[in-house]
């Protein structure tokens, strides 16, 4: 298993879209933050401080870029590219057959690759919410807005588990179909497209209406709501999903992916 783990690490580590990556999604999200963060702090000191609703969540929003308000969390879809790419690149230069040749057990070669890149995706997740959340503090802890250390570490706990499972569920699809750009297009147009199509119709659609909250169980609507905090859950698979539910939900899904994905790496060709 460390030789498998090495040989994982050395290739994540020469491969340059590994850093054009991460420092993209570091710099994009720390970014977000100083802007909002410079934005409300210039619109309370001319305008009036916060109320006490706003200044609750500033905070947290700050630091994950709104995601708790229901946006979506960006720097997760940058840095599930790593995961696309992890088997992406293998299969698209023909490097699956050195590494198969190199480790002798696919399963260990399997793990090594989910766990180096989680690894390597957590890192960069962690630095960019932590940041975020300094920034964030430097320009708003003046005006009112509360950062306390408990509500931050909550919200960072549950971001970072969100963005490992949408790294995992791309490095999953793209293990399954072994296209890099199929996966990478359909990382983005999943989320951010198909799933809001059908929740629009189920909506607008008469007949379809009354369905319209099971779109709660959609893998990546339910997935947001990992870090989302608009609504309280009332219960685990409730309207809408608590943590415990969107877990279940869209990581059921992440987990069904890597065991198909396990499955057929050690059957299939290379």
């Amino acid at each position: 298993m460390t030789a498998a783990l090495r040989y994982e690490l050395a290739r994540i580590r020469t491969i340059r879209s590994t850093y054009w990556l991460s420092a993209i999604a570091f710099v994009f999200g720390i970014g977000l933050s100083f802007l909002a963060a410079l934005g409300a702090s210039i619109s309370y000191a001319t305008n009036q401080p916060p109320s006490a609703e706003d200044a609750a969540t500033m905070g947290t929003a700050i630091t994950t870029q709104f995601a708790v308000f229901g946006a979506p969390y960006f720097v997760a879809y940058i840095l599930g590219m790593l995961g696309v790419f992890a088997w992406g690149h293998e299969y698209r230069h023909g490097m699956i057959r050195a590494t198969l040749t190199a480790l002798d057990s696919r399963t260990r070669a399997w793990i090594a690759k989910y766990v180096v890149v989680a690894g390597w995706v957590l890192l960069v997740a962690l630095m960019t919410l932590v940041c975020s959340a300094l920034i964030g503090w430097l320009w708003l802890h003046d005006d009112g807005v509360p950062f306390h250390v408990s509500d931050l570490a909550a919200i960072v706990g549950r971001t970072l588990l969100y963005t490992l499972v949408f790294t995992w569920i791309a490095t999953a699809f793209t293990s399954l179909i072994r296209n890099q750009t199929a996966a990478l297009v359909l990382m983005f147009l999943w989320p951010l497209a198909l799933e809001n199509v059908v929740t629009l119709i189920l909506n607008v659609v008469p007949g379809l209406r009354d369905h319209a909250d099971l779109t709660r169980f959609l893998p990546f609507t339910a997935g947001t709501r990992m870090i989302s905090s608009i609504d309280r859950a009332t219960s685990t698979f409730g309207e809408p999903l608590s943590l415990v539910g969107a877990v279940i939900v869209f990581g059921g899904l992440t987990a069904i992916l890597m065991v198909a994905s396990l499955v057929l790496f050690r059957s299939r060709d290379a």
